[in-house]
């Protein structure tokens, strides 16, 4: 499965054409899988593809005021990594001839063939223009992607080593504390005896007393940590209100939420199904990074809440009114027909653009460039469920929802 986010993002196309029945008959046939967008002119095209990047563009050649290939070399200016298919009634020997230079992957006739001289085409065009701009990204990234990777790996380096570090401390304080409070009731048991013919020892068994209780205190709460997502990386369940008030401290903690007095609202599930496919450790990096995000949006004085209820199946959130204008991620990948868990965040604060949302979500930057997603997306993956964001101007509030797999 691919690890980029912008294969986890539903694929958006832009249609150039002046014929109206050429959008009717693509919308037809295309709008179940791909978002499109239509414009009947090139110059509207050009203003589109200023504010919103797309996955291909379909092009008609003869329009008026400007011609189809025109359009695409003024087009390459603006985003240069846009693949793009020319339809055409008719092709000349000197429109391919100009369409050379440019990054046209085919000309497709009109009428439209059938499905497997098109519709079966688009994913591979698809691709070629994602490729394309992983491609460039790394070429302008070439200066410091590899300092970029020995950072990444010496942090992860420390972080593996402290955490093993502490559980194997935290293991060993247990056991002692265990042993402590065995040898403490014995010592009560012996006191507790001389007591009942001299007075004199009851203070003594008091004190004893006092310091098994402590003693087995401690040993419960050294011990309880290894029944919570820390434990294991690889065996602790995802269980959802857990994971969730786990996440919540450390997100406050990580935003300083407190000092702008932020709080989070969430109230329970009760869920005792664990999420498929995720460790508790996974769940927890999931969760973080969905609630810091709105809590880094949310102004001062203000409540993010938390909110969740079951699903007979995951695909049931596809076709839920209110979340239909939402920006989907991992629909292609998700388990649909498994039962599921849906979690929604939500502020008052406002939400972001298209643009804005899939910037961060490719780790550039935007409103929430503070906000890494990328254990959000890795968990995502991990267990094939869906991410839904709302979108301006559709929706006002900032909304995230998460339909995980059980």
């Amino acid at each position: 499965m691919s690890t980029d986010p912008s294969d986890l993002v539903t694929p958006r196309i832009l249609v150039v054409d002046d014929e109206r029945q050429i959008h009717a008959s693509l919308r037809l046939r295309l709008a179940k899988q791909y978002e499109l967008v239509a414009c009947h002119d090139a110059r509207t095209a050009l203003q589109a593809l200023g504010k919103e990047r797309f996955d291909l563009c379909l092009v008609d050649i003869h329009m008026p005021e400007m011609d189809g290939l025109d359009f695409i070399e003024a087009a390459q200016r603006t985003d240069p990594g846009l693949g793009y298919v020319v339809l055409s009634a008719f092709d000349s020997s000197e429109n391919l001839k100009r369409a050379i230079p440019l990054q046209v992957f085919d000309f497709i006739g009109k009428p439209l063939p059938e499905r497997d001289g098109f519709e079966a085409r688009i994913p591979a065009w698809i691709d070629r223009t994602r490729a394309q701009r992983r491609d460039q990204a790394l070429a302008r990234q070439a200066g410091t992607i590899s300092q970029d990777l020995d950072v990444a790996r010496l942090e992860r380096e420390v972080e593996l080593v402290a955490s093993e570090t502490a559980r194997d401390a935290l293991l060993q304080t247990a056991n002692l504390l265990t042993t402590i409070n065995a040898h403490l009731a014995s010592a009560v048991t012996v006191v507790a005896a001389k007591a009942k013919a001299d007075y004199n020892f009851t203070p003594l068994l008091r004190n004893l007393e006092e310091a098994r209780k402590t003693a087995d205190a401690a040993a419960s709460v050294a011990g309880g940590f290894f029944d919570t997502a820390y434990a294991s990386r690889d065996s602790s369940p995802a269980l959802v209100d857990s994971g969730v008030r786990e996440a919540i401290g450390i997100a406050m903690r990580m935003s300083l939420a407190e000092t702008a007095n932020k709080a989070v609202d969430f109230q329970p599930i009760d869920a005792r199904v664990p999420i498929r496919g995720l460790s508790g450790i996974d769940f927890l990096l999931m969760m973080v990074p969905a609630i810091a995000a709105a809590l880094a949006l949310t102004g001062e004085k203000t409540t993010v809440g938390i909110r969740g209820q079951r699903l007979a199946r995951v695909d049931l959130a596809l076709n839920d009114t209110q979340l239909r204008s939402y920006l989907w991620v991992n629909r292609k990948h998700a388990l649909a027909s498994h039962p599921g868990m849906l979690i929604g965040v939500v502020t008052s604060a406002p939400t972001l653009t298209r643009p804005e949302l899939e910037a961060w979500l490719k780790g550039e930057a935007s409103p929430l460039a503070g906000v890494s997603p990328r254990g959000l997306l890795s968990g995502l993956q991990k267990c094939r469920g869906l991410l839904a964001l709302s979108l301006l101007p559709q929706t006002k509030q900032f909304r995230l929802v998460l339909v995980l797999p059980t």
